[in-house]
């Protein structure tokens, strides 16, 4: 995430490595962005080239050097279109912007920029929610990312409870919640270890996969509401057949540059 004396990305210097080491989160460093770990793999990002420090790492840490890159940050993810965009009756801007925004965010170098069709899809859909059902009281972000969806049930009222297995995912989360003046609860943790707990709203955006076995499992079929995409229209006819499965009923469907989100009502709550 951006620190002094930086307030914006510009080029995107990544080191890749085999294997993780807890100290490389809070790597010190001046141009140090953050710490991506999936399975068994470390990224370091740094706004300028640090080839001499990711030298040494690997005999300090007794990690495996993979590759490095330099990537525009524009490049970077799902692409990186920054403009401010609105939601609702909110305007949101990353942090650099200046104006009289209603919610800043730092978008980092994980997923979550705002400008992502599940992304705006799942905005749209939970503001929506808000319109015509009321406020819900406790929401659930599973697989937080930047935390935008966090932010605006937050913003809305909500009692926020993100959660996600990246650690990066979760320091930018709560980063863009405390810039806000948002409170709200995140965790370093897989997706299984925290359903049962109680939710008004469940709101995923993952990938197909995940979202087919979440839905086949009772833990994940007992709650009221539940916003979810992360899949195509390609996907669709699989994610509703599990939808219906674990005994779902789909609201509303919205579809944008082939990606879809579904409005999933529990009638038995």
């Amino acid at each position: 995430m951006l620190k002094p004396p930086y307030k914006k990305y510009e080029t995107l210097y990544l080191y890749a490595f085999s294997g993780t080491h807890p100290d490389l989160r809070t790597l010190k460093d001046p141009d140090f962005i953050g710490c991506w770990e999936e399975e068994d793999l470390t990224v370091l990002f740094f706004h300028r080239p640090k080839e001499a420090l990711c030298q040494e790492i690997p005999s300090r840490y007794d990690l495996k050097f993979e590759l490095s890159a330099a990537v525009p940050f524009s490049s970077w993810g799902e692409g990186r279109d920054l403009s401010p965009f609105k939601i609702g009756p909110f305007w949101w801007a990353p942090v650099w912007e200046k104006g009289p925004y209603d919610l800043y965010y730092d978008p980092g170098v994980v997923f979550g920029s705002g400008k992502h069709p599940t992304t705006q899809m799942m905005l749209e859909g939970l503001w929506r929610l808000w319109q015509t059902r009321g406020p819900l009281a406790r929401v659930l972000d599973l697989g937080c990312g930047s935390g935008l969806l966090s932010l605006l049930a937050a913003k809305l009222g909500a009692q926020i409870k993100a959660v996600d297995r990246n650690p990066l995912c979760v320091a930018l989360t709560r980063h863009n919640l405390k810039l806000n003046g948002l409170e709200g609860e995140v965790q370093e943790k897989e997706i299984l270890e925290i359903l049962g707990e109680p939710a008004d709203l469940i709101l995923a955006n993952l990938y197909k996969g995940l979202l087919l076995d979440l839905l086949g499992l009772p833990s994940f079929q007992n709650y009221p509401l539940y916003l979810i995409s992360g899949f195509t229209v390609t996907m669709e006819e699989e994610i509703q057949g599990a939808v219906r499965t674990a005994g779902l009923r789909i609201e509303e469907r919205q579809e944008k540059e082939g990606w879809v989100c579904l409005l999933l009502k529990n009638p038995k709550t």
